[in-house]
């Protein structure tokens, strides 16, 4: 279980002039303030301050979201499907595995990671029926445990590399994911590979049981690119089935990088969040990442929100901006095609109202990593979409492919 507490957020402010020719840019006023943006981690916020200029024709605005905390900033692996592996993605240094040198991966949707570039993008086997030794399906792979999830029904795939040259870590988090079959029941776990001693962990920090589905078997161990050579941890093969909490391991290789010995350590993950940017005004999404750049500095009041793992179910996030930034300029209209759209009740059990006075063609429900959950073509200017079945939380509802809001689903 992971558990940020406090955040803070650094603001930092960063302009580049657009090109656009010297006669059309004038320059009226200097301001320089001070604003309060908090950074969101559950209930808790953090400030900082920031500095903006105002201009007739502005220049793009870079946001910054940061913590002085050692917490990672996890990246989506951007797996959407059952059953799929990531693309490719750099560990950010070299990781000898088995006696092989790596600098790149792919992650797995069912709890692995795999050296084996060549499966990017490519089904990743679910099927766990013989025991790892010689299984073909997860050649040259750590398993983390390896069970059958499905990221469709709720969770996060992220990773990280942290730390500094020659002790850094590359860090991969499932965060809550759905158990396939048995989708109100969940993993959360984390592998962790570390330079220089080549060591890897897995870190699970919660995993249930799914009986009805596979026979419930889940593996936590190593093998090597041929299917010769494999370590499990105690009780953590085929056949047997398990559940557990807060539980950690730790695989070392020997001296020739043929085998590796497995130790039970003291459950430790990697702390880590993702960042979610809003606008307060519209709770529309407008990026992911440490990062954003507002477009000529559109005027509006901006928020950033930590999303950390928790093994509740909540995602951490503060439901309203009770602080923002705020940056003002001129002459600059935000862009919309939908010239209203009014959604409610906010928050919402069964079913969400959608108003627009222009035709509504498409809409989509999302989660907050993008996949979406529900699409409807309503044709007329008042959609109703049925949200009873989703799980309590944030969500993304866009209009026309273009008008996107933010909702919670109680």
């Amino acid at each position: 279980m992971i558990k940020l507490f406090i955040f803070s957020v650094l603001i930092k402010y960063a302009l580049s002039m657009i090109q656009l020719s010297l006669t059309s840019i004038r320059r009226v006023q200097q301001l320089v303030a001070a604003v309060i943006v908090f950074l969101f981690c559950g209930i808790r916020p953090a400030n900082a301050q920031v500095a903006f200029t105002e201009w007739v024709h502005p220049p793009d605005i870079t946001l910054y979201a940061t913590s002085p905390t050692t917490a990672g900033i996890g990246s989506s692996a951007a797996i959407v499907l059952d059953d799929a592996y990531s693309g490719v993605i750099n560990i950010g240094f070299t990781f000898n595995y088995y006696g092989n040198s790596y600098t790149q991966c792919v992650i797995g949707a069912n709890g692995t990671i795999s050296f084996d570039t060549a499966v990017a993008n490519q089904y990743d086997p679910w099927p766990v029926s013989v025991a790892l030794l010689g299984n073909s399906s997860k050649y040259n792979s750590i398993c983390g445990p390896w069970a059958d999830m499905n990221i469709v029904y709720g969770g996060q795939i992220t990773y990280f590399t942290t730390g500094t040259a020659p002790n850094r870590k590359f860090v991969v988090s499932y965060c809550h994911d759905a158990m396939y079959s048995c989708t109100t029941q969940y993993t959360t776990t984390q592998i962790i590979l570390y330079e220089g001693t080549d060591i890897a962990e897995v870190h699970i920090g919660h995993k249930d049981t799914c009986t009805a589905w596979n026979g419930a078997f889940a593996i936590v161990g190593v093998q090597n690119a041929t299917g010769t050579a494999a370590t499990t941890a105690p009780g953590r093969d085929y056949p047997s089935v398990w559940a557990t909490d807060n539980e950690a391991w730790q695989f070392i290789p020997d001296g020739t990088y043929s085998s590796y010995s497995v130790n039970p350590i003291t459950y430790n993950p990697e702390p880590y969040y993702t960042i979610y940017w809003f606008d307060t005004a519209t709770h529309a999404l407008l990026g992911t990442g440490d990062s954003l750049v507002v477009l000529g500095g559109t005027p509006g009041t901006y928020f950033a929100a930590a999303l950390v793992c928790s093994d509740t179910g909540a995602t951490g996030m503060d439901t309203a901006a009770t602080g923002y930034l705020r940056i003002s300029s001129l002459n600059v209209n935000q862009v919309s095609n939908i010239r209203s759209l009014s959604i409610y009740p906010d928050p919402v059990r069964t079913t969400l109202n959608v108003d627009a006075d222009d035709l509504i063609n498409t809409v989509t429900v999302s989660n907050l990593m993008g996949r979406v959950l529900i699409s409807e073509q309503p044709k007329t200017k008042q959609a109703r979409l049925d949200v009873s079945h989703l799980p309590s939380g944030i969500y993304m509802l866009n209009v026309n492919n273009g008008t996107v809001r933010r909702f919670i689903k109680d």
